[in-house]
């Protein structure tokens, strides 16, 4: 959207500080949703007029808080002009120039939502070091002492719905959901969704160079490419905690709530992206999706042996690409780790083996013929695997539903997909017994 910043009418939004700015822009978020939910599907001329004026006002804090953004990170480069009269002046730096994520698509496990939100315009430096915790025990208490930047985040976050996480905040939990899923700790690429859909292009065919003689024709080998395409899927989780947590607990203390939140969402996060049966409003996972390979073991599945995870790797390696690790079931792990040798001393892991990642969503009770106790082990090139996720999600607080137990409940949604950017990168063994 382009506007004009030297309009009269963004006056009123001149001059807020930091802090103020995203107090403003939450305000406005939740106005626009507002707006959105009454107009229904058909948004009349006042809605679309009262809706365009949000969009406006939401353009011109990007703006600044971008415009602010650079010239912070112009001062933290330490770049200058030196001051000389001459006609050639030169820039120095006097440190290395941090690096950004602004414009990433992809983010690797390495990098951060919330540094990502950051350097692309989501979040300033003032939301920095902002809790979630307090977040929500000032929802949950009224109680905002000693959280004031986190009740200037919450101003204008309620809606209709409930309320809608800040972007800083919810970045922050987001990280820790990464940080706690097996598939991202195998090296599972994330991709940051900023609207509803998100197509993603990945290469189809490369063709092959070919040697040719002096003046002959050169015959053209185009690259091929499609798209793949994210759509946000509603994920929702429910946390009941004590009242007492809120009220009997440290405020200072950081991490209780984030995490419980993240571990749960982590949890149905590995199993869609392992074992997702693409049926919506459920994203597929690697084990329903067309152009895996596939690896059984007999009628009736067999005992798990180092050869199944070396011959599932090599199985990649001949696909042309590059396996990291395995994720299999934690008595798959304990398997492995117990297997001796005729005199019963413990077998050593053979060389090149891969990292063995291990998840209870990789289940151990399928059928398999006669068998119902087999697991399945998932080996692949990992960063072939790519998890959308939605930069905000929303938290409906339920305050009479538990009330009677003395506590309180939380019903927290958050949108994601899973794609798999290359199938043939993976094999998935099936049939496999402790």
């Amino acid at each position: 959207m382009k506007i004009n910043v030297k309009d009269h009418k963004f006056d009123h939004l001149r001059g807020l500080s930091a802090t103020d700015r995203v107090s403003e822009k939450n305000r406005l978020a939740g106005q626009g949703r507002e707006i959105l939910e009454r107009a229904g599907e058909v948004m009349d001329e006042d809605a679309e007029r009262a809706f365009s004026e949000v969009e406006e006002q939401l353009e011109f804090l990007r703006h600044v808080t971008e415009q602010e953004s650079r010239i912070r990170s112009l001062y933290a480069g330490g770049s200058y002009e030196d001051g000389d009269t001459t006609n050639e002046r030169t820039v120095r730096s006097s440190t290395p120039k941090k690096q950004t994520l602004s414009g990433l698509q992809i983010l690797t496990r390495e990098q951060s939502v919330e540094t990502w939100g950051r350097d692309n315009g989501y979040a300033t430096a003032d939301s920095e070091g902002a809790s979630f915790d307090k977040f929500i025990r000032g929802i949950v208490t009224r109680d905002w002492q000693g959280a004031e930047q986190e009740r200037a985040l919450a101003e204008g976050t309620l809606s209709a719905g409930g309320y809608l996480v800040p972007t800083p905040l919810a970045s922050n939990v987001i990280d820790l959901v990464r940080n706690q899923a097996a598939v991202i700790q195998a090296g599972a690429q994330t991709i940051p969704m900023t609207s509803q859909t998100l197509k993603v292009p990945r290469l189809t065919g490369e063709g092959t160079p070919a040697w040719r003689n002096e003046n002959a024709a050169i015959s053209a080998q185009d690259l091929t490419f499609d798209a793949v395409t994210f759509t946000a899927r509603s994920l929702a989780r429910m946390v009941i905690m004590s009242r007492e947590l809120f009220e009997d607990s440290d405020p200072a203390a950081s991490g209780i709530i984030s995490k419980s939140f993240a571990a749960q969402i982590a949890v149905e996060l590995d199993r869609v992206a392992l074992r997702g049966s693409g049926t919506p409003p459920e994203p597929r996972g690697i084990l329903n999706t067309s152009g895996i390979t596939t690896t059984t073991h007999g009628a009736n599945g067999a005992a798990v042996t180092y050869d199944f995870l070396l011959d599932a790797a090599g199985t990649v390696l001949a696909a042309g690409y590059m396996p990291n690790a395995h994720v299999v079931a934690p008595r798959s792990l304990v398997s492995l780790s117990k297997a001796k040798d005729t005199a019963g001393n413990y077998l050593a892991a053979p060389a090149g083996l891969l990292p063995i990642i291990p998840t209870r969503q990789v289940p151990v009770n399928n059928t398999v013929g006669t068998s119902t106790d087999t697991s399945e082990v998932y080996t692949g090139q990992w960063n072939m695997l790519a998890i959308g996720i939605r930069t905000g999600f929303e938290i409906r607080f339920l305050q009479e539903r538990y009330a009677d137990n003395n506590q309180v409940a939380f019903l927290a949604t958050m949108r994601a997909d899973v794609q798999l950017l290359q199938p043939a990168a993976f094999v998935v063994d099936t049939g496999v017994r402790g």
